[in-house]
C-alpha cells in the first residue's frame, strides 16, 4: 500500500482558544491521506463549535463527542477515537500541540514490513512559543527503549509513536481510570512487549507546556491524592514489567524506579491530612508497596530507613502538601 490512510486521534476539552493552531498544522501536512478523529470530552466553551467549523471546510476532520457511558477524561476519548479510526496507521496527538509539516510523511516513509511503530523526538515550548528545548532522547538502540524510558533518559510524548493499527488491535490501550502519567503508563506497557520500533532522529512536533510553563490543563487543576497515586501506579507498573531487561539494566531500573515510587507514595501520605486515612492508603496499596519494598536492588539498610520514614509520615507527617514539589 503506497499511500496508506493515517488516523490522527485527538481528545480535547475547552480548547476553543487554541485548537485552531493544532488543526491548521495538521491541514498543512505534506502527507495528505489522513483522517483526524476529534473527540470532545464535554467542553463547556466553544470547542465543539470550533471543531465543527473546521470539519465543514475539510471533511478529513471528523468530530465526535465522548459517549456519556464512558468515563470523562482524555484516555476514554483516545480509546473511543481508536474504535472509530479507519486508518492503517494510528497516531495519537494532543489538542494544544503543533505538527511540523513533515510529521506524517517522515513517519510513514520510515515503516518497513516488520515495523510495529515509528518513534521520533519533539521539542517542548511555553504556550507563547517563545522558549524551546529538545525532549530528552538518550538511547543506545531500540531494544533498550524500555530501560531508557523507565530511567527517564528518553521523553516520549503522546504524539511520539505512530503505530500499525493491526499491532494495537488486540492490545489494552489507554487506562481509563488514571488521570496522571496516562501516556507514560501506556508507553511503558507497549515497550515491555518489545515491539519492532524504528527511531527517527528528527524533531517532528512542538509540545506546548514544556520549559516549566504550567498553563497546561494537567497543571491548571490542583494536584489531588488520586493523581499522585496514578504516578505511583505508573512506577509500580514499571517495576512489575521489569522482566524485559536483564543484568545491570534490570538492577538499575529496580533501584531507581523503586526510589521514585516510594517518594511518590510518601507525597500522597503528606497530602492526606487524616492519620487514619493514611493507614488505609497503605493497606489499600499493600500489594503494590510490597513489590516496591521487595526490590532486590534495595539493600537492607535502605529498606529499614524507608520503613522508618513511612511510619514517621503516617504519624507525624506534614499535613499540608507542598504543591511545588
Amino acid at each position: 500500500m503506497s499511500n496508506p490512510l493515517v488516523s490522527i486521534i485527538i481528545p480535547t476539552y475547552n480548547r476553543a482558544y487554541l485548537i485552531g493552531e493544532t488543526l491548521d498544522s495538521i491541514i498543512a501536512q505534506t502527507y495528505t491521506n489522513w483522517e483526524c478523529i476529534l473527540v470532545d470530552d464535554g467542553s463547556t466553551d466553544n470547542t465543539l463549535q470550533t471543531l465543527n467549523q473546521y470539519a465543514k471546510k475539510d471533511n478529513r476532520l471528523k468530530v465526535f463527542s465522548r459517549p456519556k457511558s464512558l468515563p470523562k477524561g482524555a484516555n476514554a476519548c483516545r480509546n473511543y477515537g481508536f474504535k472509530n479510526a479507519k486508518g492503517t496507521y494510528i497516531n495519537w496527538f494532543d489538542s494544544d500541540d503543533i505538527m511540523h509539516e513533515d510529521f506524517l510523511l517522515k513517519k510513514i516513509t520510515a515503516f518497513k514490513d516488520y515495523t510495529d511503530g515509528v518513534l521520533h523526538k519533539n521539542r517542548y515550548a511555553n504556550y507563547n512559543l517563545t522558549r524551546f528545548r529538545e525532549s530528552k532522547f538518550k538511547y543506545t538502540n531500540s531494544e533498550s527503549l524500555f530501560y531508557n524510558y523507565a530511567m527517564d533518559e528518553i521523553e516520549i510524548q503522546t504524539s511520539g509513536f505512530m503505530w500499525k493499527k493491526k499491532y494495537l488491535k488486540e492490545r489494552t490501550l489507554f487506562n481509563e481510570s488514571i488521570q496522571r502519567f496516562q501516556d507514560n503508563e501506556f508507553h511503558i506497557r507497549m515497550l515491555a512487549l518489545k515491539p519492532e520500533i524504528i527511531i527517527l532522529d528528527s524533531i517532528l512536533a512542538t509540545i506546548r507546556g514544556g520549559n516549566g510553563d504550567r498553563t497546561q490543563i494537567s497543571f491548571t487543576k490542583n494536584l489531588t491524592k488520586k493523581k499522585l497515586y496514578d504516578i505511583f501506579y505508573y512506577r509500580y507498573q514499571t517495576l512489575k514489567l521489569n522482566q524485559t531487561v536483564q543484568g545491570l539494566q534490570y538492577k538499575l531500573i529496580n533501584r531507581e524506579v523503586s526510589k521514585k515510587a516510594l517518594w511518590t507514595f510518601y507525597d500522597t501520605l503528606r497530602f492526606e491530612k487524616n492519620i487514619f486515612n493514611r493507614f488505609k492508603d497503605i493497606r489499600d496499596n499493600y500489594i503494590k508497596l510490597k513489590i516496591v519494598y521487595l526490590s532486590k536492588s534495595i539493600n537492607l539498610y535502605s529498606k529499614i530507613k524507608s520503613h522508618i520514614y513511612l511510619i514517621y509520615l503516617v504519624l507525624f507527617g506534614n499535613v499540608f502538601y507542598n504543591k511545588k514539589r
